[in-house]
């Protein structure tokens, strides 16, 4: 049996036939067709399917208390996420306790869980981020109403795992900043709203310190009104004052001419004392001359009562009796009269000029009275005015009082920062909330998935370098299964070294670790070998349609790559297919993790195993060989 392809070189002008069959046009227009559709199916507008990608939140939270008030911004801001809520409320009263799960396509489903299971999945690519919210999430969040120094960006952080699609970790860090970024306008709003609530305080205690101004101006007014009326006051006290001086002066005039008519008082005290004395011999005289007749005319009524009657005695008895009344009244009142003479006349002597003192001394009293009645005029002036000055000085006190305490006040409620503290509230202020981003490391996430579509693609081109069944065989007596073995060899060969070098391309990028990039080329040799042997195992058993199923097995593989918001549908089939394990395992080994990565090659050896079985079917299938047989002159097949 001759090979008409013989001697043509693989690739080169002459490879291929010149002969197409319908099946092979149809094949040839169905690829377009393919790559469209499941490109299209699987990436048509991610951002409308991101409920196809599931997350997990981790809220480790400590909610904080201000003015008697529970603010769980954790809790809040994880249920913002889970509900897919555009706003979360910084006043701790409007958001539920616990969001019930979103049905919004926009944002991702999201799992509420805690630390351990959050690693655990995103180290299996249960979940493509993880959101992790710290305890002192809510402190740090509203740190910006406090002390400047103190103010702080709260921060929650994103990982992503990197068994993700490739476009994941920036549709999570662009789900992520919609959630900050809304909390930030409410966390910024309430920031504003207080300062601008600072101001209606400083407007109030200014307008209280303006009109304590308004008081103290008034009081000003008061006291200088209480001033000139203090004033006047005291130039009628003044006025009053003088006319006391001239008073004064008269009293001491008269007080003169009094003292010079004073001057003959003596003598005529002389001569009254000497009348006096000569009046008082004579009532001595007629004293002595009355006693000495009632001392006889008492021994003549002794004697009579004695000698006489009775009658006469009782009578003389009672004559007696009279004549000694009036003896001793006689006595008393020449003394009393001789007294009282004596005192007249002295009296009567003194009596003009005393009476002349006494009128200038009137008439000065009189003066000193009126001056003293203008003197008190003037001061009760005073005393109005002081009271009025004292009225005025009070509210002036008050106003004053009122004016310091209002600006005191005005002063505590303006706050001064330094520069350092205007830098960092200016910071805070502007975006209190930031996510932090926590991705693999550089190329960890791609090249991977850039290395396993290019051993399928190479697998493919040496399915079509290479004859899929080696037709130069199949006549000789070498078992099916020698022949299967010595091709599916060489492929695996061929893949291995692919792989190798698709390892040695991807350290430019990776930059791994001599140890890690040898752990790293091993498993991209086993995948190049597998992919080799799947890709000819579909081109020895099917074909033209193997190669085209080939072609969408990348294709299905690149575009669930790329992205998890792909269809259920198409994310399940992607898991079947051998560039799933392929992937985990590349990815595994990129992370320097050995075991997982060697541990991916179970499914790969079970695809190996499938794809020889398919390869040695094929040969088998191709080693029956029809007899053609001669009837009626035409060549039939036996």
């Amino acid at each position: 049996m001759t090979d008409p392809s013989a001697g043509r070189a693989p690739f080169g002008a002459r490879a291929g036939t010149e002969r197409t069959r319908a099946i092979t046009l149809i094949g040839l227009a169905l690829a377009p067709p393919l790559v469209v559709t499941v490109l299209g199916w699987g990436l048509f507008s991610p951002v409308q399917h991101l409920d196809r990608v599931t997350a997990a939140v981790v809220n480790d939270d400590t909610p904080v208390t201000q003015n008697g008030k529970t603010i769980p911004l954790g809790r809040q801001f994880a249920g913002s996420l889970i509900a897919g809520a555009s706003t979360v409320s910084a006043s701790g009263s409007t958001s539920p306790t616990e969001a019930p799960p979103s049905t919004d396509a926009t944002n991702f489903t999201w799992v509420l869980t805690n630390d351990k299971d959050a690693a655990s999945g995103l180290a299996s690519g249960e979940y493509a981020a993880v959101l992790t919210i710290p305890s002192s999430f809510s402190a740090d969040a509203t740190s910006i109403g406090g002390a400047a120094a103190s103010a702080k960006q709260a921060t929650v952080t994103v990982q992503t795992s990197p068994a993700s699609a490739l476009v994941d970790p920036a549709l999570a860090a662009a789900v992520t900043q919609a959630a900050t970024a809304a909390l930030d306008r409410q966390l910024t709003t309430q920031y504003l709203q207080n300062v601008y609530a600072g101001f209606n305080t400083i407007d109030q205690q200014i307008g209280s310190a303006s009109s304590g101004a308004a008081s103290l101006s008034s009081g000003a007014a008061t006291l200088a009104q209480g001033t000139q009326s203090l004033a006047s006051g005291s130039a009628t006290l003044a006025t009053g004052a003088q006319s006391l001086d001239a008073g004064a002066q008269s009293l001491a005039s008269g007080l003169g001419t009094l003292s010079d008519k004073a001057q003959p008082l003596p003598a005529q005290t002389e001569q009254l004392a000497a009348g006096s004395a000569a009046l008082a011999g004579a009532a001595d005289q007629a004293s002595a001359g009355v006693g000495s007749a009632t001392t006889q005319f008492a021994q003549v009524v002794a004697q009579l009562c004695a000698t006489g009657p009775a009658v006469l005695c009782t009578r003389a008895t009672a004559a007696l009796g009279t004549l000694q009344q009036a003896n001793s009244g006689l006595s008393a009142f020449a003394q009393g009269s001789n007294a009282v003479a004596s005192g007249n006349a002295a009296l009567a002597s003194a009596m003009p000029a005393l009476v002349g003192g006494i009128d200038a001394s009137a008439s000065g009293a009189s003066q000193v009275a009126s001056g003293a009645a203008q003197t008190a005029s003037g001061a009760a002036s005073v005393s109005s005015g002081a009271a009025s000055a004292a009225t005025g000085a009070s509210q002036t006190a008050e106003g004053a009082a009122q004016l310091a305490s209002g600006l005191a006040q005005a002063t505590q409620s303006i706050p001064s920062y330094s520069d350092s503290d205007m830098t960092t509230l200016s910071a805070v202020a502007a975006q209190p909330v930031v996510a932090v981003q926590k991705a693999p490391p550089t190329g960890v996430g791609t090249l991977p998935l850039y290395a396993i579509l290019a051993l399928w693609l190479g697998g493919m081109a040496t399915a079509l370098a290479r004859r899929a069944v080696p037709s130069r065989m199949l006549l000789t007596t070498t078992p099916s299964a020698l022949i299967a073995l010595r091709s599916a060899g060489m492929v695996a060969l061929i893949g291995a070294v692919q792989g190798v070098v698709v390892a040695g391309a991807t350290q430019f990028g990776l930059g791994l670790r001599p140890d890690v990039w040898l752990g790293f080329a091993l498993a991209a040799a086993v995948i190049g070998a597998v992919f080799g042997l799947l890709n000819q195992a579909l081109a020895a058993a099917f074909g033209g349609v193997g190669r085209l199923v080939a072609l969408v097995v990348g294709i299905v593989a690149l575009t669930a790559g790329l992205s998890s918001t792909v269809p259920a549908a198409l994310a399940s089939l992607a898991a079947s297919l051998p560039t799933a394990p392929a992937l985990a395992m590349l990815r595994a080994a990129a992370g320097g993790d050995a075991g997982s990565a060697f541990g991916a090659t179970g499914p790969l050896l079970v695809y190996a195993v499938g794809a020889l079985a398919l390869t040695l079917a094929a040969v088998a299938a191709r080693r029956n060989v029809r007899v053609p047989t001669v009837s009626g002159g035409r060549a039939v097949a036996a």
